[in-house]
């Protein structure tokens, strides 16, 4: 009986091999929200372990009902008691937050991009947002035993490397759970807009309310980044997006749209912002205020333009982390009236 078995065990182990190079790839996990190792990504250099490395990764990524099985696992984590999977946390409530502490900040790195600021700042009105994640903001919510990091540590720091720039602090306007998604470790309209008041007063402008910018409900079954990491909360979020001027986007030099109405249709609807990510963008209203301004960005910024589309004739968002110019040369290039340093602190 028991060779019976074995005899058994071993053929399904074969037509599982045999079917992962018969059946097409799937390029994409829509579960995962990442792209997966197919057979053109596996290397033939035996010599380096890469042909080990890469059939590994192609073999796990193309296993028969993969997806069925990261839900099932990551429920069996869940029922055993387990909060803290894959880099979320669970919450009572059913909220997911993104796992964060001290060990997982380069605070080397942020001093270093702080003093390139400050030296930028004194020549330019340079105005400094640094974003607390949800796991600061909402600390009452993690598990039994699950601190935050130290993000006032990190933000007395950067004030101190920071005193040629206008620091702003948003832990106190994004201290609400609803300032945040629930499936996404994005803040929501309510937290960029929070953003947007406190960016005005920094400037010594009035914000105007949320009702001005008449806002639109376009999504009500969006599932974010930390869903694809813990595929079992119940939970959905809304995404709303605010009315904006007619607006020229160019994102890398294509031309772009603002709103990109077909990612709402695909698994990551953040990306209705701008398309997502992209080096550099340029945003121009013809009926702007005659004003130019530079944010140096992550995602964060993408749901925060909305809010000041309006208040310039020319925004450009430039994310370092798809260019390779110098920030110093760019500055001067652009001659930008005003800068804002717009990014999760832990970025």
């Amino acid at each position: 009986m028991k060779k019976i078995i074995s005899l058994l065990f071993v053929i399904l182990l074969c037509i599982i091999c045999v079917a992962v190079f018969v059946l097409p790839d799937k390029r994409v996990s829509e579960l995962e929200n990442r792209s997966l190792t197919t057979k053109k990504d596996i290397s033939f250099n035996v010599f380096d372990g890469s042909f080990q490395d890469s059939l590994d990764s192609f073999m796990s990524d193309q296993f028969p009902l993969r997806d069925e099985i990261v839900y099932l696992q990551t429920g069996m984590y869940y029922i055993s008691g387990q909060r803290e999977i894959k880099g979320a946390y669970i919450c009572d409530d059913g909220r997911l937050i993104q796992y964060v502490t001290n060990q997982d900040i380069n605070k080397n790195a942020l001093i270093s991009y702080a003093d390139k600021i400050n030296r930028i700042a004194s020549d330019n009105a340079v105005y400094v947002m640094y974003v607390p994640s949800a796991c600061v903001e909402l600390s009452e919510k993690l598990p039994f035993n699950a601190p935050p990091y130290d993000y006032q540590g990190l933000y007395d720091c950067l004030r101190a490397h920071l005193e040629n720039a206008k620091l702003v602090d948003l832990t106190d306007a994004l201290k609400n759970e609803d300032c945040f998604y629930k499936t996404d470790h994005h803040w929501n309209i309510n937290g960029a807009y929070k953003a947007y008041q406190a960016f005005c007063n920094a400037k010594g402008e009035k914000p105007k309310g949320m009702e001005a910018f008449n806002a639109e409900t376009v999504s009500k079954d969006f599932r974010g980044t930390l869903y694809s990491k813990i595929p079992v909360s119940k939970q959905t979020d809304e995404i709303i997006i605010p009315s904006v001027p007619d607006l020229k986007v160019t994102a890398d030099g294509a031309r772009a749209d603002f709103y990109d109405l077909s990612s709402l249709e695909a698994k990551d609807k953040y990306n209705v912002f701008q398309g997502g990510n992209h080096g550099i963008v340029e945003i121009e209203n013809k009926n702007g205020s005659g004003k130019t301004l530079l944010i140096l960005k992550d995602s964060f910024a993408n749901s925060f333009v909305p809010f000041i589309a309006n208040d310039y004739s020319k925004i450009i968002m430039l994310d370092e982390r798809y260019t390779f110019i110098s920030l110093e040369d760019y500055v001067s290039k652009t001659n930008p009236d005003e800068i804002l340093v717009l990014r999760e602190i832990i970025n």
